[in-house]
């Protein structure tokens, strides 16, 4: 309960403190007055334990800074995400220090992608080597490398600490030198978003009274209920989930708001995570006259994409419309950076490194693993049969909507069953009978593509 306390009261501090960063003008004060917040919000969420993020960091820089350009992104990743490994088996920690970390791997691992990426374009040995293109979003590489001060203070920067939203070296850099900070209507987002957070919080708070994870220790939930109230059980339970996933990435996101970071002319269409995907030449040139004449949006920070979470159709829409900028991250640096295998390969080399990133243990594993080859079946579904034509297609989305649904509603005890012998024991219990389901799909769309060919 007290690590509860801290965590939500460091949020709403940073949150209060957000505004008053927003007013600091001169640049290296500010740049002090956010890391140092953020080392402090560290400290009180990990304790003790302060010393693992540390070296994290610390490891990085000198990968960053020492290591062959060629090859930083390949070692900082490895080095990251062992540490990581260490952290979930070894050490005895709450959910919120596993957060912070996790937050702070993706940003010293994509910050390496990005000194990897400037290297690319900028040694001319390096150019010659490889004909590959870079893909979309490279063109904007760093203008320069990041000194060591510059890594920790990036790292550690109190916006996004918590649990993210996850933004690029950049960006980060960026922020200091535009004037959208200043002129965006912060608060009234902000306010929007603690409003958002309010309600999620009461969704939650009445689904607990009724509800609650820990049946799946109790035995008589086995002993006393059949196969199917087991399953269904599931949904409010997802609901919860849910509504606790919104609140915790609203707040997140408030710290952003209020300290008028993320905000970008709607004209240059900010993408969750990566910042701006359009017309970028107008940020460099922008006045605060100009400045004042645009429309704003926070589209960076978005996290969620309800429709497409709620409605799909397809898997792939609601994998792609959850933590939004968390998986931008794994598009991006992994899925887009392995080009010499099919997209099968890379998508299973993505899912991977999720797992290892959340968690490796076997409800993780077992999770990815389900949904990719979810992902990748409902994709031979719709080219074995023709889906073209809005009479054809709308019967066939309806039904990927209802599959879907279903595997999420199955697959959720992988998420907040942490015992693995209780999550043998409850799925054993329910036969692990979508995984049978998934099974037969796979044998018939064989069967159909050999009958076809």
């Amino acid at each position: 309960m007290i690590n509860d306390i801290i965590f939500v009261l460091s949020i709403f501090t940073c949150i209060s403190l957000g505004s008053y960063y927003r007013k600091i003008e001169d640049l290296e004060t500010k740049r002090n007055y956010g890391a140092g917040l953020g080392i402090l919000t560290a400290c009180l969420i990990c304790g003790y334990q302060i010393y693992h993020s540390v070296l994290i960091v610390w490891g990085n820089v000198i990968i960053i800074k020492c290591g062959d350009k060629r090859y930083v992104h390949q070692l900082s990743l490895a080095y990251t995400w062992t540490y990581l490994f260490y952290l979930y088996y070894n050490v005895v920690t709450t959910q919120y220090v596993l957060w912070l970390n996790q937050a702070m791997a993706l940003k010293l691992v994509g910050l390496a992608f990005e000194v990897n990426h400037h290297d690319k374009a900028t040694n001319p040995n390096r150019q010659t080597l490889s004909s590959a293109k870079l893909s979309v979003g490279d063109n904007e590489v760093i203008t320069s490398e990041p000194t060591a001060i510059d890594i920790i203070t990036y790292t550690f920067f109190f916006i996004g600490i918590h649990k993210g939203p996850y933004y690029r070296w950049k960006t980060f850099e960026a922020h200091f030198n535009q004037p959208f900070a200043t002129l965006g209507d912060c608060r009234v987002i902000t306010l929007q978003k603690l409003k958002k957070a309010g309600l999620c919080a009461l969704g939650y708070i009445l689904l607990s009274l009724r509800y609650s994870p820990q049946i799946y220790d109790d035995s008589s939930f086995y002993r006393n209920h059949n196969t199917d109230y087991r399953f269904v059980y599931n949904i409010p339970l997802l609901a919860m989930f849910f509504f606790y996933s919104q609140m915790l990435m609203a707040l997140c996101t408030a710290v952003c708001t209020e300290a008028g970071f993320g905000i970008y002319p709607a004209r240059c269409t900010p993408l969750p995570g990566h910042g701006p995907s359009e017309h970028p030449s107008f940020l460099n040139i922008a006045t605060p006259e100009m400045a004042l004449a645009e429309e704003y949006n926070f589209g960076m920070l978005k996290c969620f994409e309800n429709n497409k979470l709620l409605l799909g159709p397809r898997m792939k829409d609601t994998l792609r419309s959850w933590e939004m900028p968390t998986i931008y991250w794994f598009w991006f640096y992994v899925y887009k950076n392995i080009t010499k295998t099919n997209k099968e390969i890379r998508s299973a080399c993505s899912y991977l490194l999720w797992t290892l990133w959340c968690g490796p243990d076997l409800q993780h594993f077992i999770l990815s693993a389900t949904l990719w080859v979810y992902v990748n079946l409902e994709q031979e579904y719709n080219g074995l049969f023709n889906t073209g034509g809005q009479m054809k297609r709308l019967p066939w989305e309806v039904g990927f909507s209802i599959m879907r649904l279903l595997c999420i509603i199955y697959l959720f005890p992988c998420l907040v069953i942490t015992d693995t012998t209780v999550f043998l024991k409850y799925y054993n219990s329910i036969y692990w009978i979508y995984h049978w389901f998934l099974l037969g799909s796979i044998v018939f769309a064989i069967i159909l593509h050999k009958m076809i060919r």
